[in-house]
């Protein structure tokens, strides 16, 4: 739209200076263009300033909560630490999270189960890392 815009005002420039002697139009015109290109920079430089600062919008913040809910009732899941959601690109969000698990649990299940569900929740990039009771104990003695 804004590319539609700047050209259009390109030709009239062109024309009205030409063929009409409007000298004053060309200063007029330029004046418009850099305000066009500055409106079309708006939205990418606050797509870019939100994924610097790592902001991560509101309805998949409550997705991901929602997610680390269903991952708390797998079976086997003793409890859910060090969850981290952030914003890698506009379009990727990337999720981190450790999961306690009982002895008995089987990591690989239940990493696809917590994976599934992250997935169908919209999160695409998932790190998932999985401890046994067992082995926090033996960390802790």
């Amino acid at each position: 739209w804004y590319q539609r815009r700047v050209r259009e005002a390109v030709v009239s420039t062109q024309s009205t200076g030409e063929y009409f002697g409007w000298l004053r139009s060309d200063p007029i015109c330029s004046m418009v263009i850099a305000i066009l290109i500055f409106l079309s920079v708006i939205p990418l430089l606050k797509d870019s300033i939100l994924v610097l600062l790592q902001r991560v919008p509101k309805d998949k913040e409550v997705s991901f909560y929602d997610a680390l809910d269903k991952i708390n009732k797998i079976e086997n899941v003793v409890n859910i630490y060090d969850p981290h959601l952030w914003q890698y690109s506009s379009t990727i969000l990337v999720v981190t999270v450790r999961l306690y698990v009982n002895a008995k649990a089987n990591e690989q299940r239940v990493i696809a189960q917590a994976r599934d569900i992250l997935m169908d929740h919209g999160f695409d990039e998932c790190s998932i890392q999985v401890d046994k009771e067992l082995f926090r104990k033996a960390l802790k003695s």
